[in-house]
């Protein structure tokens, strides 16, 4: 059988069909489990569900004539039942006896919902069905500017915004599948939206900061909050007042990462990790005042591990998401006896897909440290750095992956691209074509193309790091997308919405590939400025099917003038 994630342990048995089941269910049974045993489809197998009382989410099934779920606990019994839906996809059992439990205790996804891309409430709700059915059990949204706070009126409205009420609702809907979604908001660092109006340019780190690149990449440098400004620490519990009581969680993120301009300005010459710590502690005592527990990124305080017992309890997110990164801070969290969920990621950001050959090293890494350094949780990162130009359908394959990982990180997992193909892409090959589509993406990143937008020099040591490919390989990775797409087009996926995508980011790959060959050699590889603006309908036509408007306006913009400079 192929299951996402795999079960802990089982006792293989006579093979047998499952075509469907019928749920006999105890008394007085939550409505959660209720409502998931409708997603089974009907048939003769009787399944017998007996829930214990404790908070656990371990169970055991038992398979004979008919089946047996004993879990000790209601969450126990939901993600049993998840099993036998994923059970039932397969049409048939091979076991007679499952034993299963989680390695981690909280096993999260993290989405960036701030930095271009702005999820509908139904894709949102769409996204916590897949996430529950492979067992995650929480979600935070990234969030800067896209919720109407009033401090950013004038913002919000021009980039997008989630509102208080889809909040809520969201929040009501992850309940009913067990996911505890919690808030997450910058305050410290990634402010630069507020920072640069007239009225809070005052409390920026960076005196008389000037942009002068495009703000897709101002935004991720220039945006520190001035820690020494009484002004500065009033604005940020104003901003945490108005988003946390839309949340029924007892946590918090105040996230307070990558904070690079502190004492780089006002403050130049202070101590930085006092002033950072100083800082971040004022806002860790007022969640904790509000009854919750707090949570924030780890990189500065790692930085400054010596101030890090003036922190008290706090759940700290231990993040690295390279294929190859070494166990180094989250040992050292472990060592200094602190709470953390490890971080690694999808690594979709700059990219229109998720390049998988950097993040299922990277997850299998960050799991694997994580359960031996006896971390709590795991948190898997997909973010958007740059526009968020990466449809959520094209970033499935490590997302899901990650879940795995959290479940039972133990397995190998030497079957995850079959199980793939069955419980999500709908299609034998799909798992694969994936792979090649980030195999052949890995020539063509979007920061480039970004970098010349804003008429950044090519010749710095930054651009050298990030410029991969020469016009050999950029040939090369044209004529293996070139291959994929009549494929794409022509076959039919149980999960269309997913084909659709990668169809999008195939012929997307061919237009950013046709314009980087032009950009170095002159040569167009048979493409016009014609195919961008046809390809710029289809991307914008599948980002508005997920997503609301955002800044896919700045994008199109961005791409078409690209394409008029290199292609027409």
């Amino acid at each position: 059988m192929r299951l996402i994630p795999e079960v802990k342990e089982k006792v293989l048995g006579e093979r047998r069909a499952i075509s469907g089941c019928t749920f006999v269910l105890p008394n007085g049974c939550d409505n959660r489990i209720v409502n998931l045993t409708k997603k089974v489809p009907s048939g003769p197998v009787q399944v017998t569900v007996k829930i214990g009382n404790e908070d656990s989410e371990s169970y055991k099934i038992l398979f004979g004539k008919e089946i047996t779920v004993e879990a000790k606990g209601e969450k126990g019994a939901f993600y049993a039942i998840q099993t036998i839906r994923q059970i039932v996809k397969n049409g048939y059992c091979d076991v007679k006896e499952i034993n299963d439990s989680p390695d981690f205790e909280v096993r999260g996804f993290y989405y960036d919902i701030t930095r271009g891309r702005i999820p509908t409430l139904e894709s949102l709700k769409k996204l916590v069905d897949t996430l529950a059915y492979h067992k995650i059990n929480m979600l935070q949204l990234y969030v800067e500017h896209v919720f109407p706070f009033k401090e950013y009126d004038g913002i919000y409205q021009r980039t997008g915004y989630i509102t208080a009420e889809e909040t809520r609702e969201l929040d009501a809907y992850c309940k009913e599948n067990y996911i505890e979604l919690v808030p997450s908001l910058s305050c410290f660092g990634h402010l630069f939206e507020l920072l640069e109006t007239e009225k809070y340019k005052h409390l920026c780190e960076l005196p008389d900061h000037k942009p002068n690149t495009i703000y897709w990449q101002q935004r991720m440098a220039h945006h520190t909050i001035d820690p020494s400004n009484p002004e500065s620490f009033e604005l940020i519990k104003s901003l945490i007042d108005q988003y946390m009581p839309l949340f029924t969680s007892d946590k918090f993120n105040i996230c307070c990462d990558e904070t690079f301009d502190l004492g780089k300005g006002r403050n130049a010459g202070k101590d930085v990790g006092q002033l950072y710590v100083g800082f971040v502690k004022k806002i860790l005592d007022y969640v904790r005042s509000k009854g919750k527990t707090p949570m924030m990124w780890g990189d500065i305080i790692n930085a400054h591990s010596e101030f890090i017992d003036e922190l008290g309890e706090t759940i700290f997110l231990s993040w690295g998401y390279g294929a190859n990164e070494k166990p180094d801070t989250i040992n050292k969290l472990r060592d200094a006896g602190k709470t953390q969920y490890v971080c690694p990621g999808c690594n979709n950001w700059t990219s229109l897909i998720e390049m998988v050959q950097v993040s299922i090293p990277n997850i299998y890494k960050m799991t694997k440290y994580g359960y031996e350094a006896g971390a709590k949780g795991v948190l898997n990162t997909c973010w958007g750095d740059y526009g968020h130009i990466s449809p959520i359908y094209a970033c499935m394959y490590s997302i899901i992956y990650g879940a795995a990982r959290s479940w039972n990180a133990t397995c190998e997992y030497e079957n995850y691209d079959e199980a793939m193909d069955l419980l999500y892409y709908g299609h034998e090959g799909g798992a694969n074509l994936v792979k090649s589509l980030a195999k052949a993406y890995r020539s063509c990143y979007w920061y480039e193309l970004v970098c010349d937008y804003s008429n950044r020099m090519f010749n710095t040591d930054v651009m050298k790091a990030w410029r991969t490919a020469n016009p050999e390989e950029l040939n090369e990775a044209f004529g293996e997308v070139e291959e994929l797409i009549p494929y794409l087009m022509s076959t039919k996926w149980e999960n269309e919405d997913a084909r659709e995508a990668l169809l999008c980011v195939a012929n997307g790959t061919q237009c950013m590939i046709a314009m980087l060959m032009s950009m170095q050699t002159g040569e167009k590889l048979g493409m016009n400025d014609t195919d961008v603006e046809e390809w710029l309908k289809e991307f914008t036509k599948i980002y508005l099917k997920e997503s609301k408007m955002g800044e896919l306006k700045d994008f199109v913009k961005a791409m078409y003038e690209l394409s008029i400079k290199y292609l027409k």
